[in-house]
């Protein structure tokens, strides 16, 4: 009897390593396949924030161009400064200027935290950096109190000489 059950264990222990060699390769590959779905799935939610990101940026910079309050302070100002040839000028209101700057101060701060995407707040809205630092900061028109995430992004995208251009009519820089 003895002798029986331990031929049963022996046959027992024989048949459970079998089926853990078949089992084994399996299991591995079950794994496997799951590490690969994760993978997948990590790069999915990685691609999805970046559009995310993408997005968001472009709606903050396409804001100058939307933005009934920007875009009335950009056409008062291009306007009061003699179509851009004079930013001194005693009619240019100085909250108009600082309708902009707080805007382009925005973006700079966005872009500075990582809620924007630098190389496309630059491609979209890196004329308007360098024409408000250019025009309104350095003539002396505005102090750059309080604004120095701007003044910090346009000295790192402009290190030479201003990049401005303009429009022919509308004041705005082009891009």
């Amino acid at each position: 009897m003895e002798l029986a059950a331990e031929w049963a264990t022996a046959l027992a222990t024989i048949i459970l390593a079998v089926a853990a060699w078949i089992q084994l390769p399996l299991i591995s590959r079950q794994v496997q396949g799951l590490s690969e779905q994760i993978r997948l799935s990590r790069e999915a939610e990685e691609h999805a924030e970046r559009r995310t990101r993408e997005w968001e940026t472009i709606k903050a910079c396409e804001r100058y161009n939307f933005d009934p309050v920007i875009e009335a302070a950009t056409h008062r100002i291009w306007e009061k400064s003699n179509k851009g040839t004079d930013y001194k000028r005693p009619e240019v209101d100085q909250r108009d200027l600082v309708v902009v700057l707080n805007y382009l101060d925005g973006i700079a701060i966005g872009v500075g935290q990582g809620l924007y995407i630098e190389n496309l707040v630059k491609d979209h809205i890196g004329p308007l950096f360098d024409h408000a630092v250019t025009k309104y900061f350095d003539s002396g028109v505005i102090g750059r109190d309080g604004l120095t995430a701007m003044g910090a992004l346009h000295a790192q995208w402009y290190r030479g000489a201003p990049k401005t251009s303009y429009l022919s009519t509308g004041g705005r820089p082009s891009s």
